[in-house]
């Protein structure tokens, strides 16, 4: 949440949880879904609050879906298809959308699915939907060697920048490695390695192609300002002739159990230490799911947290702390990460995390702090779901992992029966010292793979065609009527001290966000002091005559706020 008044100004903004929420009484997403002949699902939500639509797809094909030796796949095929396909030249759909006014335009690859997202003004639809069907069913009409070759390049730089040159990033990738045995599609970082990514060639590029970018293997999500109708008919119009696929086999991995420790050491050129512990834990909404997110929160979710109050406030051994469950279809794992001071190691943080995890074991957290923990994951998730594109994702999510795009009140159900024994029970069955890997960060020299040498460039190879050709796919949509947006008012008062206050009510979500605005920006500041503003607003979360900080977070984040001052 931002502050947008354009003079000066400080401001201290705070969004938090109005309510606890059950399958009865929570929110819920309205929407509609149908499959189209072909097999491709299509879900739609409407809201007409803002003349937004977000256009959502999501491919369920992931790391999970790659083969021995191309790890890395599925993470290049995003990028490939972004090259430009029959009717759209690469970059030109980019200029389109950007011209046509579109945000939040990008796409992402997981171990589990790829998904392609855009928002757009709602008279841009159309816009948007012709392009996302040209590349589901012309890609290959335009995709060759040199694409291929051009993608390669961009992936394998990305890849030196998000691991090799990034801080921890070897750290992180040893981690993976010492969870999942070779061959399991959880072990290679999901941009994969540079021998498997240089490796592709392509034949793998169409066959993967062919295989899972077929409408049966995708789901179309609209959330937003439409007309239902119309946009069942430009659904059919976009996307209604192209060929159905092969049918695709959700993938079936054996994940096997961690029966000890595994220690790690690994050099990086780092100037801090980290430590980071890792169990296999239960997958994506399986039991146990939700009960290890919340003891994530209890563990190190935030400053009233066990062990940033412990390492990073007490002791002051830790620069920063966190715990959370990262879940997954085939399997999840849960981590605990914290970086050492300055004059600490990475060794001497392990006893301290022992001891919070055996307190756990030993009793049941108190019920205040699931309390704070359920409110704060509760609040995290309805603040993303006041834009259109979240909601949108979220109905893909719930949809690829459930079957059920609607499984936003059994969602936040299932954190509202977890209880403090639970915590206790799933810390005690999954966080065992005997089925872990820790990972000690260490400051050295940073070991890499050797670059692979370079490639013998392929023949071209020509192009290639699925769908039957359709002129009519050529012609740019035009936009449709612009809605003219009314922006409701705001009621007003006034304190008796003179504070002016502004309200809005939007009942749909159990979640209330306020501002705190005062003239005292930097251009009040005097110009011999500069800073003198952002210091004082970042001390406005540093304690007051009544409240210590400590005391200022905890009961913040008991009520499932998150908040932050800033300065403009």
């Amino acid at each position: 949440m931002m502050a947008t008044r354009m003079l000066a100004a400080g401001a201290l903004a705070v969004s938090l949880h109005a309510s606890a929420a059950s399958a009865e009484d929570g929110p819920s997403i309205p929407f509609e879904k149908y499959r189209l002949p072909n097999g491709l699902e299509v879900i739609l939500s409407q809201d007409r609050s803002l003349p937004l639509v977000a256009v959502n797809i999501w491919y369920h094909v992931g790391a999970a879906n790659e083969e021995p030796g191309r790890t890395g796949f599925a993470h290049l095929f995003e990028h490939m298809m972004f090259t430009g396909s029959k009717h759209i030249a690469r970059g030109v759909a980019d200029k389109l959308l950007e011209t046509a006014g579109s945000t939040d335009s990008n796409a992402s690859t997981s171990f589990d699915r790829t998904n392609y997202f855009d928002t757009v003004p709602a008279n841009q639809l159309e816009l948007a939907l012709w392009t996302h069907a040209d590349r589901m069913g012309y890609l290959l009409d335009s995709l060759d060697q040199t694409a291929l070759s051009n993608q390669q390049d961009v992936v394998r730089n990305e890849r030196r920048q998000s691991y090799e040159n990034r801080p921890y990033g070897v750290v992180d990738e040893a981690l993976d490695h010492a969870l999942f045995p070779p061959g399991h599609p959880y072990r290679a970082a999901i941009i994969g390695s540079h021998l498997d990514i240089q490796a592709a060639n392509l034949a793998d590029v169409r066959d993967f192609f062919k295989r899972y970018y077929r409408p049966n293997n995708a789901t179309l999500t609209l959330v937003g300002d439409f007309d239902t109708a119309a946009a069942k008919r430009l659904v059919q119009k976009y996307f209604g002739s192209l060929k159905r696929g092969p049918d695709v086999p959700p993938p079936s991995v054996f994940t096997p159990e961690l029966t000890s420790e595994k220690r790690i050491t690994v050099s990086d050129r780092i100037e801090l230490e980290r430590i980071d512990l890792a169990w296999l834990t239960s997958p994506k909404f399986k039991p146990g799911d939700a009960e290890l997110a919340i003891a994530g929160y209890i563990l190190a979710g935030g400053k009233s947290s066990r062990l940033y109050k412990k390492l990073v406030y007490e002791l002051q051994v830790a620069q920063e702390v966190s715990a959370s469950q990262d879940p997954y279809a085939l399997a999840s794992f849960f981590e605990i990460e914290a970086v050492a001071r300055s004059g600490h190691t990475a060794a001497e943080l392990q006893p301290l995390i022992d001891a919070e995890l055996a307190r756990l074991v030993s009793e049941p957290p108190a019920v205040a702090e699931v309390e704070t923990a359920r409110n704060q994951l509760e609040r995290s998730l309805y603040q993303g779901l006041q834009k259109v594109g979240a909601r949108a994702d979220l109905l893909n999510m719930y949809n690829h992992y459930t079957g059920d795009p609607g499984y936003l009140p059994r969602d936040i159900e299932r954190y509202s029966r977890v209880t403090p024994a639970d915590v206790q029970r799933v810390v005690r069955e999954y966080l065992r010292q005997d089925a872990r890997v820790i990972v000690l960060a260490v400051r050295g020299d940073k070991q890499l793979e050797p670059d692979p040498p370079a490639p013998r460039m392929a023949r071209n190879g020509g192009t290639e065609a699925i769908n039957a050709a359709e002129s009519w796919r050529n012609t740019i949509p035009k936009a449709g009527h612009a809605r003219v947006l009314a922006l409701p008012a705001p009621q007003s008062f006034a304190l008796a001290n003179g504070l002016k206050v502004l309200y809005l009510q939007r009942p749909n979500l159990p979640i209330v966000s306020a501002q705190l605005v005062v003239d005292a920006g930097r251009a009040a500041g005097d110009p011999s002091l500069p800073g003198v503003s952002d210091f004082t607003a970042a001390m406005l979360e540093e304690g007051t005559a009544s409240r210590t900080s400590q005391q200022l977070s905890d009961e913040m984040e008991h009520l499932g706020a998150a908040y932050e001052s800033l300065t403009s």
